[in-house]
């Protein structure tokens, strides 16, 4: 069994609040889901409608923000819990939010094919305008997205954050 196969089993919890963390952001922004797959062999997803742009784009990355949150959830309890069985999981479940924290290949598709939509679609003169003025923002955007796909391909690279949220947590 392949070590990315293995890592996923173990910090399976990552992958199911990846999962609710697209299904909560379709749930506030008013999308409707068709489907949801917590966790399988092959990771979980969310399949829901087409919607606005920028919608799709806090659905793709929602997942970071709230796992990264719930890391820090995590590591507050394992700070004031005396418990050490608590610690434990606790640390565990933060691991595997930060694991699982980056958006997935297919978010960052789904990112890149909006952003594409929208710059390349037929608009009138004001709308093409102010989608000018925001060109930096949906560049960054489109970098992050970029950086994204290259870390959910590197086992090394999230290797990485996990070692560097262990440090950031014992120091």
């Amino acid at each position: 069994m392949r070590l990315d196969k293995i890592l996923n089993i173990i910090f399976f919890p990552g992958v199911i609040f990846h999962e609710i963390a697209h299904a909560l952001a379709c749930l506030f922004l008013n999308v409707p889901i068709k489907k949801i797959k917590l966790i399988g062999k092959d990771g979980g997803y969310v399949v829901h409608d087409d919607s606005k742009s920028y919608k799709i784009i806090i659905i793709s990355l929602f997942p970071f923000f709230l796992n990264i949150f719930l890391s820090l959830v995590c590591a507050r309890v394992v700070l004031i819990e005396n418990n050490i069985y608590i610690k434990i999981v606790a640390t565990w479940l933060a691991l595997s939010f930060i694991y699982f924290c980056l958006p997935s290949a297919q978010d960052a598709k789904n990112v890149f094919s909006v952003i594409k939509r929208t710059y390349f679609k037929k608009q009138n003169f004001l709308l093409l305008l102010f989608k000018i003025i925001f060109i930096p923002f949906t560049l960054f955007i489109i970098l992050l997205v970029f950086i994204f796909r290259i870390i959910d391909r590197s086992l090394f690279i999230r290797f990485f954050l996990l070692f560097v949220w262990i440090f950031l947590f014992l120091i």
